[in-house]
């Protein structure tokens, strides 16, 4: 049954109507164009998604090698002819890209959720159901021909009527029926009409449908929320004037109490205020969380930094706490808001995260976006969590977060940072994990800026920059030190590789206010000079960003690594939170691939922590609805549904990364002789967390003292 959406309770049909609209809003208004004739649409998209998972569509300006000649498929009648010879990979992205199957990530094409999806399940019902996700009014074309059939003019003047289109030709209609034709929704059933076949019938099956009415309401309206009390009013303010940069806000971990019998967390958060609305002890303070929601004194002791970075406790005397005035007046409000409130007044990407995901966001996609702001996907996680159990933002699927109208209303009046100090994005205005287009992380968060002071912080040219970048490798664990001077090299670095062989590492520091290093500010004789005094392996220039073809082909010839700061940043948030080692990250100095093997890797590690969670959570939700044990295979057939789509070797490596520790995150119930088929149920999920917790932060005491 086609879910047109008309249901009878009318406390229900607003959120139905909204439900429609935001649909719509996310979704865009036209097919982009493909070259060639509508005979090879299908094959040549399932190829050139093959082609990008196999990573062979590197540099956009070269030709993929197809495995099939596109001069031998037999064209459709009444369709153009197809291109004998393939295009470029720019010319196919504006598709790929359009229909959101890749993202470019400095030159290269990767998949997205949506691309790794057609991949493993290359068939027309899934390319349709992309197409129907992603191309405004796709649909609903398709409903109108269900419904009858009818001609091309036909259907355009149902389309237009109903949905009060200014389409100037009937190319819209034309162009969503050739790929519904193509990927047999529909067929020719005579007198130059058009039916729906049982595949299009099927795509409609359980589908919303926009409605022409979802429009007829007053769907701008605006949603009242209650004023910010003036405690906190005041912190806002200071984020839209010059009394505080957005750069002042802080990125620190975040950690609150959500054991199983009290797991909302911003209710926890509440008592934990309310019983320091008065001033209070260290010690009857760690008691009162300890006693309250069953934890050990060192799980406290991981909250109290947060608790004091978002602007909600205060230390007002020696080992002496106290709720902050904003605080104070958020418990006060009784309104919740007021909390979100104070944590955007203080941490970033708390509204911007609703702004981002305003429109249908994957998660992938929204944690790129963070990055720029120094957020690693941990943090975001927290984050999402507040607003999602507060209803500013939901889940419209998995692995997917769109803002409410609620939470909209909230992030149009809080003072949201702007990007303006990020290098330009690539093609599309995407966000990318590429050379100069993200925001300094959170260790290295002076880099970018820096890069363009030379003379900050009152020192000689460029030392500011040069001690930020000394900094940011030792935090990922790299032997570094500053050693400047006109007759050697700005920053040495050492390490062990794989084999336990010492690597060095030159790196020279280039601080223009300019934002722009070129080959003039580079002496390729001084360089090698510096690599030879060092018997340095690598080197790498490290400035805001590179201009000119001479600098960038210079460096490829002598294989030095050119890193731009705000990419370096954040390469550091990216591997200090995953747990990289310097044998590792040190791939970024490898020219001329070295930074993609170390996104690569990058990506791997996050991937397998996605599909630990998604484990996790299938175990949940199975215990939850049926109370049944469930093995890898079952949990891999359902993530096909999911943007992620997990393999079943990815669900049992996952598995043996939780059996392996010391933790009873799972546990097996039925074993098999063969894994895939062994069943599971959750573990004790919550303790394992803090025991890893505190595992982790007893590793870190014993490194910080060595």
């Amino acid at each position: 049954m086609i879910a047109h959406m008309t249901a009878d309770n009318p406390s229900v049909r607003p959120l139905e109507l909204a439900k429609q609209r935001s649909l719509w809003r996310g979704q865009a208004g036209s097919i982009p164009g493909l070259l060639g004739g509508k005979a090879v649409w299908f094959p040549l998209v399932i190829e050139l998604v093959k082609l990008v998972g196999e990573g062979r569509a590197a540099g956009l300006d070269t030709k993929p090698e197809l495995s099939f000649d596109i001069e031998s498929v037999v064209p459709r009648q009444g369709g153009a002819a197809p291109k004998l010879e393939p295009a470029t990979w720019r010319e196919y992205y504006g598709f790929l890209r359009g229909v959101t199957l890749v993202e470019n990530i400095a030159d290269k094409l990767h998949l997205t959720p949506t691309g790794v999806e057609l991949r493993f399940d290359p068939t027309p019902e899934r390319l349709a159901a992309i197409l129907a996700d992603r191309i405004r009014l796709f649909a609903e074309t398709l409903s109108v021909i269900a419904a009858e059939p009818l001609s091309v003019d036909e259907v355009d003047e149902v389309v237009q009527a109903r949905y009060r289109q200014s389409w100037k030709s009937r190319g819209n209609t034309r162009s969503r029926m050739d790929w519904q034709e193509v990927l047999g929704l529909i067929e020719m059933i005579g007198n130059r009409r058009w039916g729906a076949t049982p595949a299009g019938h099927a795509l409609l099956e359980g589908r919303v449908i926009v409605e022409p009415d979802a429009f007829d309401e007053e769907s701008d309206s605006t949603v009242e929320i209650p004023q910010a009390p003036q405690e906190i009013a005041v912190l806002l303010e200071e984020l839209s004037t010059a009394a505080r940069t957005h750069e002042s806000r802080n990125t620190y971990n975040i950690w609150v109490p959500s054991p199983q019998s009290n797991p909302n967390k911003v209710e926890n958060l509440r008592r934990i205020i309310n019983a320091a609305s008065e001033r209070i002890g260290r010690k009857e303070l760690f008691s009162f969380v300890c006693e309250t929601f069953d934890l050990k004194t060192s799980s406290v002791e991981s909250m109290l930094p947060f608790m004091r970075a978002s602007g909600l406790l205060v230390e007002v005397g020696r080992g002496v706490y106290e709720a902050t005035p904003a605080a104070r007046a958020w418990i006060e409000s009784g309104e919740d808001l007021n909390f979100i409130r104070i944590l955007h007044a203080n941490m970033r990407f708390v509204g911007e995260m609703i702004r981002a995901v305003q429109h249908d966001v994957t998660r992938n996609d929204m944690y790129s976006e963070a990055a720029l702001y120094g957020m690693n996907v941990d943090k975001c996680r927290w984050i999402a969590g507040f607003l999602l159990s507060l209803g500013l933002v939901e889940e419209s699927r998995h692995g997917s977060l769109r803002a409410t109208p609620r939470g909209m209303a909230l992030a149009t009046e809080l003072p949201l940072a702007e990007l303006s100090t990020a290098a330009p994005r690539l093609e599309g205005d995407v966000v990318r994990h590429v050379e100069e287009a993200a925001q300094p992380s959170s260790m290295g968060h002076n880099l970018g800026r820096l890069a363009r002071e030379p003379h900050a912080g009152g020192e000689s040219s460029g030392r500011a920059f040069e001690n930020a970048i000394r900094d940011t490798f030792l935090a990922m664990g790299f032997e570094a030190r500053v050693i400047s001077g006109s007759s050697d090299t700005d920053v040495l670095l050492r390490w062990r590789d794989h084999d336990g062989s010492r690597v060095t590492a030159i790196v020279e520091a280039k601080a223009r206010s300019s934002g722009q290093v070129t080959h003039t500010d580079v002496s390729d004789v001084a360089i090698e000079t510096h690599r030879m005094r060092h018997q340095a392996n690598f080197v790498a220039i490290v400035g805001p960003a590179f201009s000119g073809d001479t600098i960038k082909n210079i460096a490829l010839q002598r294989s030095w690594a050119m890193l731009g700061a705000n990419r370096l940043g954040a390469l550091a948030e990216a591997s200090i939170a995953l747990g990289l080692r310097p044998c590792e990250i040190g791939q970024m100095f490898v020219v001329p691939n070295g930074l993609s093997v170390l996104d690569d890797l990058i990506a791997s590690r996050e991937r397998e922590l996605d599909i630990v969670s998604f484990m996790l959570t299938k175990l949940s939700e199975e215990e939850n609805e049926s109370g049944e044990a469930i093995s890898a295979r079952d949990m891999s057939r359902d993530g096909r549904r999911t943007e992620l789509c997990p393999s079943v070797e990815e669900i049992l490596a996952a598995i043996d990364t939780l059996s392996g520790l010391p933790v009873d995150a799972l546990r097996l119930v039925a074993p098999a002789s063969k894994p895939i088929f062994a069943s599971y149920v959750l573990g004790d999920a919550l303790a394992a967390a803090r025991r890893l917790r505190a595992l982790a932060d007893a590793i870190e005491r014993r490194g910080g003292e060595a």
